[in-house]
């Protein structure tokens, strides 16, 4: 195995350029050595910002010259994303996969398949296990007991429609919320709870008739009792609280939310000194209640972010056998939830899961 990891980069949009791209850059051990984009001004901005790196415009041209990198990345729209990652394994490349990892629970199993068959892992782009909000929870939760509901607002305003696939209503597409926001409130839930056991979600299209999904609602029961209740909208006037976590012993408010995106996109990068570390004003508040009844309150300060540890697992995992990042199995389990939910949307029923829904 080299000393760098070269990778070709499927995709050159958001998650392609904003996210991958410096992360990637960040990690010792990792190099982008060329990048698939048929869009003139992607291919453009690949050149600028990796001028080392080929930039081509048909996936064929890195499955020609599989045998010239060590990982692919999948950073396209959905509906590349099983096609994309089946290819990578059948030419004997290891995957990333952006989230979601593929549209349906079927189709994750298809691809877990193809990476039994190849011999290779497929590593599902989960970034948000690492965001500092949710951090501050999984670090503080027994302080305030058994945890009994979880609550989780990712949401957002904008008004007006962006245009662009994730709006469009075509199944065939797999846009919308619950495959966005979705995939990312879901795998938090089963992270802090655990296991799944039953579904009931509401999905609207508020914003424009017939549009896909800019709105939504996910109930889980999960096999503890406890209810994760999570939420995401584009529409949302006021996006606080972030998370309110409830317990036997007290509960926790958190309102800011983690700012690893916006630093992205602004240039910066895991490898900068104060990267991850939150403003002084993002505080988780634990309120407990004393032995006379007596509410007691003290605020925490949000643990650093730490996204650059996904990539950095990625490479350990490669060169090391180390565990993977995240589970290939906790996706799929995740995806499972996320086609109740669908189900439920459409039925109005709440959707039983046996066997459990479960992470790794």
């Amino acid at each position: 195995m080299p000393a760098n990891l070269k990778i070709a980069l499927l995709g050159y949009g958001l998650a392609g350029r904003h996210f991958h791209r410096p992360l990637i850059e960040a990690t010792a051990g990792l190099e982008i050595t060329a990048v698939v984009t048929a869009n003139p001004e992607r291919r453009e901005q690949a050149a600028g910002d990796l001028p080392a790196a080929a930039i081509w415009d048909s996936v064929e041209s890195v499955w020609a010259e599989a045998a010239d990198f060590d990982l692919v990345v999948v950073a396209g729209a959905n509906v590349t994303h099983l096609p994309y990652t089946v290819g990578s394994l059948e030419h004997g490349l290891p995957a990333v996969v952006d989230k979601p990892l593929a549209a349906t629970a079927t189709d994750a199993i298809t691809i877990r398949d193809a990476a039994h068959a190849a011999g290779k892992l497929v590593f599902p782009f989960q970034n948000r296990r690492w965001d500092s909000e949710f951090l501050t929870i999984l670090e503080n939760q027994e302080t305030i007991g058994r945890i009994h509901r979880f609550e989780s607002h990712f949401d957002r305003f904008h008004a007006v429609p962006k245009g662009g696939w994730r709006e469009l209503a075509d199944p065939n597409v797999s846009g919308g919320l619950l495959l966005d926001f979705g995939a990312h409130l879901v795998d938090q839930g089963i992270q802090l709870l655990g296991p799944v056991v039953s579904v009931y979600a509401i999905t609207r299209s508020i914003r424009v008739a017939d549009a896909a999904d800019d709105d939504m609602l996910i109930l889980l029961t999960h096999v503890s009792g406890a209810v994760s209740y999570l939420t995401g909208s584009l529409l949302a006037a006021f996006t606080e609280p972030r998370f309110n976590v409830l317990g036997t012993n007290g509960g926790m408010l958190l309102r800011a939310y983690d700012t690893q995106e916006e630093e992205l996109r602004a240039g910066r990068t895991p490898a900068d000194a104060t990267w991850g570390i939150e403003p002084l004003s993002s505080v988780a508040l634990i309120r407990m209640a004393s032995p006379d009844g007596a509410t007691i309150e003290s605020k925490v300060p949000f643990t650093r972010g730490g996204w650059g540890m996904f990539y950095a697992g990625v490479y350990d995992s490669i060169t090391s056998n180390a565990t993977p990042p995240v589970l290939l199995d906790d996706a799929i389990a995740s995806l499972r939830v996320l086609d109740a939910a669908r189900i439920s949307a459409t039925s109005g029923q709440t959707i039983s899961l046996d066997p459990p829904a479960s992470h790794g």
